[in-house]
């Protein structure tokens, strides 16, 4: 009997540890699930950055589900062979747009380096449609195989996101 309430003490010391730990788990998961998103703000429309987040994607061979207004912005939702991918497009006013990314593996998992990737494609893809949009040098433009490979990547996901309105 006095083994069996010996034995009852020190379990309920290891449940104490153990809720603790469950804790520490559970916070530090938060944590690294709240870290694994992208924020990135560009000084442009939310139509621009749209228009650029569609064209990366591309790029990337990511897939374009669907885009949805939301309340002052709009919602990319896309997909890879593995990822789900949310990007949430906020106007913060007329010419500025904070970008929200987040890829995710599955319900526990997120990318960081894939969100982190998006927002860098798309900054990448608003530079080109601004120097597209300027009159620049013939020297200094791409070339007509990178603005039609450009093209050529959005076409499919326009369509698609078109075809759905």
């Amino acid at each position: 009997m006095s083994s069996a309430s010996g034995a009852f003490v020190l379990l309920a010391g290891c449940e104490a540890l153990a809720i603790t730990a469950l804790g520490v788990g559970a916070s530090a998961g938060v944590s690294h699930t709240a870290s694994s998103v992208s924020y990135r703000t560009f000084t442009a429309s939310t139509a621009q950055v749209k228009k650029a987040s569609v064209l990366a994607l591309g790029k990337m061979g990511i897939t374009v589900d669907e885009v949805v207004g939301v309340n002052g912005g709009e919602l990319i939702k896309a997909r890879s062979a593995d990822r789900s991918i949310e990007i949430q497009l906020e106007a913060m006013s007329k010419s500025t747009t904070q970008m929200r990314t987040a890829a995710k593996r599955n319900v526990f998992t997120y990318d960081a380096a894939t969100a982190k990737e998006i927002a860098e494609q798309t900054a990448l893809a608003l530079a080109e449609i601004d120097r597209q949009g300027k009159k620049v040098p013939a020297a200094s433009r791409p070339s007509a195989a990178v603005e039609s490979s450009l093209a050529a990547d959005m076409r499919p996901a326009v369509a698609r996101v078109t075809a759905r309105r």
